[in-house]
C-alpha cells in the first residue's frame, strides 16, 4: 500500500511543479530510526530469522519495537509537514499491537475473500510471529487490519485505521515539501516582475 501511495504523491507533486530533489535535501532528522523499523520488521518476516527460538521469544516485545522506533523518529521531527499524521498512524497500529500480545490482528473473512485462506489459518493457528486472527477476544479490534483495498492498488491488500493515517501523513509530507509555496515558484515571481 505505502509504496503506491509514495508514488502517486510524487506523481502528483510533479504534476503540481513540484521538484525531487526539494524532498531529497530535507532535513528530516535521525532517518536512520526509520530504516532500524524496517530492520526489526525484516527480521519479523524473513524465514531464517523466524525460524530461530530466540527471535520467536522475543517476537511480542520486537514487533512493537519497530513502531516505538518510528514514534521517536516522528517527535524528533514533529515540525515536518505530515509528522502529527504520521504519529498518529504510528501509534494507532502500536497501541492495537500491544493490546494483542504484539501482534496486528486481521479480519480473518477479509484474507479469505482475497483468496488468502491459508494465511488466514495460519494466523488463527498463531503461526505468525506479527499477525493474528480478528475474534471475540480481540483487543481494539476497530484498530486491526479491516480494511481491503481494491483498484487501483495492483494487488489486493488488508490495511488498518492506523495505516490510513500513515498514509495521509506520507502525502503530506511529499505535497508540502516537493512543491515550493506560491511565493518561492519561480511562475510566482515572473508575475510579480511583469
Amino acid at each position: 500500500m505505502f509504496v503506491w501511495v509514495a508514488v502517486a504523491s510524487v506523481a502528483l507533486a510533479l504534476l503540481r511543479g513540484g521538484r525531487v530533489e526539494r524532498l531529497a535535501t530535507f532535513p528530516f532528522l535521525h532517518v536512520w530510526l526509520v530504516f532500524a523499523a524496517f530492520g526489526v520488521q525484516l527480521v519479523m518476516h524473513l524465514p531464517m530469522f523466524t525460524r530461530l527460538e530466540p527471535v520467536r521469544a522475543a517476537a511480542p516485545y520486537l514487533y512493537p519495537s519497530a513502531f516505538c522506533l518510528l514514534l521517536v523518529c516522528f517527535a524528533f521531527n514533529r515540525h515536518a509537514p505530515g509528522a502529527a499524521w504520521l504519529a498518529t498512524g504510528v501509534l494507532a497500529n502500536l497501541l492495537v499491537i500491544v493490546a494483542n500480545g504484539g501482534k496486528m490482528p486481521v479480519d480473518g473473512q477479509a484474507l479469505a475473500a482475497l483468496g488468502f485462506p491459508e494465511l488466514r489459518d495460519a494466523f488463527a493457528a498463531g503461526l505468525s510471529l506479527t499477525n493474528t486472527v480478528i475474534g471475540p477476544g480481540t483487543r481494539l479490534p476497530w484498530l486491526g487490519d479491516i480494511f481491503v483495498g481494491s483498484p487501483p492498488f495492483p494487488r489486493p491488500t488488508i490495511f488498518s485505521p492506523g495505516d490510513v493515517l500513515l498514509a495521509v501523513g506520507a502525502f503530506v509530507l511529499v505535497q508540502r515539501t516537493m512543491v515550493a509555496p506560491r511565493g518561492e515558484r519561480p511562475e510566482a515571481r515572473a508575475g510579480e516582475a511583469a
